[in-house]
């Protein structure tokens, strides 16, 4: 059976919670697919609701997405000195 309901996005506050989610994880084993799932919802609201969009709804938008590109780098950047074989552990300072 063919579902025709038109599509709709998650709630507007998912997002929210995903962004949220990966700043917290400590599991640094579950911090990639953290960061692309709050990527990806992110993405889905800047399709969605970007050309209705206040200018601080999408400010916050673009924020956030630039938020978790910088994460997904300093977790894939490795360190001066140390062989990078995985993901640097979670609170480990950056030499």
């Amino acid at each position: 059976m063919m579902d025709n309901q038109p599509w709709s996005p998650a709630p507007a506050r998912y997002w929210k919670d995903l962004l949220q989610a990966t700043v917290v994880e400590t599991d640094c084993s579950d911090l990639p697919q953290r960061i692309k799932e709050a990527q990806d919802a992110v993405m889905d609201e800047i399709e969605f609701c970007y050309p209705t969009a206040s200018n601080s709804e999408r400010q916050s938008l673009v924020n956030s997405l630039n938020a978790l590109r910088e994460f997904r780098r300093l977790c894939e950047t490795p360190r001066p000195g140390k062989k990078f074989t995985q993901m640097p552990q979670c609170g480990e300072a950056q030499a």
